[in-house]
């Protein structure tokens, strides 16, 4: 199946390090597919619509571009819980992938989740207030950068994914400990503890100090730095763990298991097993992308090894300050001045040059 697809977007796999394109590549590859099964499997989970189920067949459609600079798009990526996860629709992941065909450069801007934003909530709860499809405006409010299209990929079926791998291999940037991993299922658990006593609680802490309350609601993971084999569900730990370390930390180990799992799809063992990774990827994927769009975008970008690829991290060692919501909550706002983005913007234009 592999030889449908030219060399180059294999490479694309690696060089984007990102699943936001990598969930494009292999909807490149599964459009290609002649069966009947693939054309059925597409016009069911809806990605395109049913007129439009084959790529070849499919007609290019202009790209939205932004409009000050030509030949600049803005995908965003989103990853969030899904229905088996205490706030299913809060995005654990929010990352820009900023692609300039003008001077073959991919910057990959991560957005921190706990950023406050105007409306009064963190980043992340912005999916499950707007929708998907609908948070564009925000993140253009705090980068000034439009975002031309969206993918947001559940990660509790994420676990599915790498399991139909037969697991991967990632590089565990630091050694970590988190006390209090949520148990799934328990998070409603009274730990023992009557009504009375859990009210009592919930006056008198929040966030984390309100969870140390209920260990029985949690578990100890521990990672070690350096290579790490993981299957889906101790991958999902290590990407979704907000203890351990820092959220700014949780971004490394979720680009190092986007660069596992494009490793190991590239890889004789994952070749194999590309059927059963693309229907899984069908049924984890939300995007405004089609097959149209799709094909401009290859016919766009030519040749991906020609490209450079970024990170841009906002963090409070650059551009941000810790502090706490009126309710009690962690969140970060910029140094500048709450909901005063003027910095941000700067230094994201600063570092697309």
């Amino acid at each position: 199946m592999l030889e449908k697809i030219k060399s180059n977007w294999q490479n694309i796999l690696i060089g984007f390090l990102l699943l936001a394109i990598f969930t494009i590549g292999f909807l490149v590859v599964y459009y290609g597919l002649k069966s009947s099964k693939a054309k059925a499997d597409i016009a069911k989970n809806q990605v395109i619509s049913p007129e439009e189920t084959s790529y070849q067949d499919a007609s290019p459609i202009p790209l939205k571009t932004e409009s000050s600079k030509k030949g600049t798009y803005n995908i965003l990526f989103l990853g969030y819980g899904g229905a088996t996860h205490e706030g299913s629709m809060l995005t654990d992941s929010i990352i820009v992938i900023h692609i300039d065909t003008n001077i073959k450069k991919i910057s990959l801007i991560s957005i921190p989740r706990d950023l406050w934003v105007t409306g009064g909530r963190k980043i992340n709860a912005e999916g499950s207030s707007l929708g998907f499809g609908n948070i564009g405006s925000t993140i253009k409010n705090v980068i000034a950068l439009p975002i031309n299209y969206y993918v947001a990929v559940d990660f509790g079926g994420f676990v599915k994914m790498i399991d139909s791998l037969g697991g991967i291999s990632v590089q565990v940037p630091t050694t970590f400990t988190d006390s209090f991993y949520p148990k799934a299922g328990e998070e409603n658990n009274t730990c023992g503890k009557s009504q009375t006593e859990i009210s009592t609680l919930k006056a008198k802490y929040s966030g984390y100090e309100l969870e140390t309350q209920f260990t029985c609601r949690y578990e100890q993971i521990h990672y070690d730095k350096g290579p790490a084999n993981l299957d889906g569900a101790a991958a999902l730990k290590f990407v979704r763990s907000r203890h351990g370390d820092s959220d700014f930390a949780r971004s490394l180990r979720q680009f190092a298991v986007l660069i596992g799992i494009e490793n190991k799809l590239i890889s004789t063992q994952g070749a194999g097993k590309l059927d059963s990774v693309i229907n899984t990827i069908f049924k984890l994927v939300k995007t405004d992308l089609n097959a149209g769009i799709i094909k401009t975008l290859i016919q766009t970008l030519g040749d991906a090894k020609a490209y450079n690829v970024k990170q841009i991290q906002i963090t409070t060692s650059n551009l941000l300050n810790e502090g706490k919501s009126g309710d009690g909550a962690y969140i970060l706002v910029p140094k500048a001045g709450n909901f005063d983005f003027s910095e941000i913007q700067t230094f994201i234009k600063t570092n697309l040059e």
